[in-house]
């Protein structure tokens, strides 16, 4: 048998979007001089527990509560060598690509998060990932036991106008009934490169929710997302909004496979494109197992002439009692929805803000009263980003 080693060695030159791997700098020439200061890394009110690593060092880390193990990836696997490989490569191959193989053979840091049984951990475990510039590889693994409820919130993010590349590869587990709400907040530079790769594994009657918030323009992003409904019942929403600015060049997939009986998977994506950035998005649902249901949607707003959006719904049955459904629409802004919003007295930058806003909006029901509002915050920045 081919060792992961090996597997992941025969992968370094394997590309799954070559157009925007091929505008990436060789590592040895993704240096920095500069120095980032994290004085405090707050993304939540308060939390259960945090994970905060600059560059290649880990600042912080540690939890408060004991039904929440949190260790370095290193630590978890000189403690629990069985359990962290039980998990670790299932839920994606570690030759996926040149960017999973990387985060095999070359990562610093990355942690790994267990949440014990039957555990209700309503306050957000808290992950920071912050760059001075050069390169970030990281690898990340998550399980939420039988039972058990979390909520992890992750920020990213770079200095000004320094070149960098981050690389993240997380594994999530979900065991029978377990449940999961993961947010991601993405704040990069206009000259870094971004390469994420999640892949999720739910058990029976799981659910796992997850949003994904990108308001500051990279170089270029990939952003990989796999949800494998291998449980009876198990559920998956996941939802995007996705800002492109200046030259930005991005690439989402996310998709979404049945497999267990009576399964359900949402796919939600809002993306705007101003200036002359491309954004290209997938969104795949495939059908398997009896009684499953799939649905769809991709929104796009192009708020220039010059930007450029491609979406791809794919909805794929290997089952006749799977039900799929999708909707997919491009456009612009209504020149009369700006003419009525300024006769009431906004300008024309207020006036884009609010109705960018609204076409922006996501389901926040699966969210505290707390997390709910500071998510409000952050789409409010979006909106106000896409008008600047």
């Amino acid at each position: 048998m081919t060792s992961l080693d090996d597997r992941a060695k025969h992968a370094l030159n394997k590309s799954i979007v070559p157009d925007l791997d091929s505008e990436i700098p060789p590592l040895d020439k993704l240096t920095t001089t500069k120095t980032l200061e994290v004085r405090e890394a707050r993304y939540v009110s308060s939390y259960i527990a945090q994970y905060v690593q600059l560059d290649n060092r880990i600042l912080f880390i540690k939890s408060l509560s004991s039904d929440v193990e949190m260790y370095t990836l290193d630590e978890a696997l000189d403690r629990f060598p069985d359990l962290v490989q039980r998990y670790s490569w299932k839920a994606l191959p570690v030759d996926l690509d040149r960017f999973t193989a990387l985060s095999h053979l070359k990562r610093v840091g990355g942690y790994f998060i267990r949440v014990k049984p039957g555990a209700k951990i309503s306050i957000p475990i808290q992950t920071c990932f912050f760059m001075s510039g050069g390169y970030q590889i990281v690898k990340n693994i998550v399980v939420v036991e039988r039972g058990a409820e979390a909520v992890i919130v992750t920020g990213c993010s770079i200095a000004p106008e320094v070149l960098g590349l981050h690389v993240s590869t997380t594994e999530i587990y979900l065991e029978e009934g377990a449940k999961l709400i993961d947010v991601t907040i993405h704040s990069w530079n206009r000259v870094t490169h971004v390469r994420s790769r999640k892949g999720v594994v739910l058990g029976r009657n799981s659910t796992y929710v997850s949003y994904y918030l990108n308001f500051a323009s990279a170089n270029t992003l990939h952003a990989y997302l796999k949800s494998a409904l291998e449980g009876e019942g198990s559920r998956s929403v996941l939802m995007d909004v996705v800002l492109g600015r200046d030259h930005a060049k991005y690439s989402l997939e996310t998709q979404a496979l049945l497999q267990g009986t009576e399964s359900s998977a949402e796919l939600v994506s809002k993306l705007l494109a101003r200036d002359e950035a491309r954004i290209s998005a997938r969104l795949r649902i495939e059908a398997y197992a009896d009684r499953s249901r799939g649905y769809t949607e991709c929104s796009a707003l192009m708020l220039s002439p010059r930007s450029i959006i491609n979406t791809i719904p794919e909805l794929v049955s290997y089952n006749n009692s799977s039900e799929l459904h999708h909707e997919a629409s491009i456009g612009k802004l209504r020149d009369e929805e700006l003419e009525y919003l300024q006769l009431k007295g906004f300008n024309q930058r207020e006036a884009v803000s609010i109705l960018v806003r609204g076409f922006i909006q996501l389901d926040l029901s699966f969210l505290s009263a707390e997390l709910r509002k500071s998510l409000d915050a952050i789409l409010d920045a979006i909106a106000k980003a896409s008008s600047s």
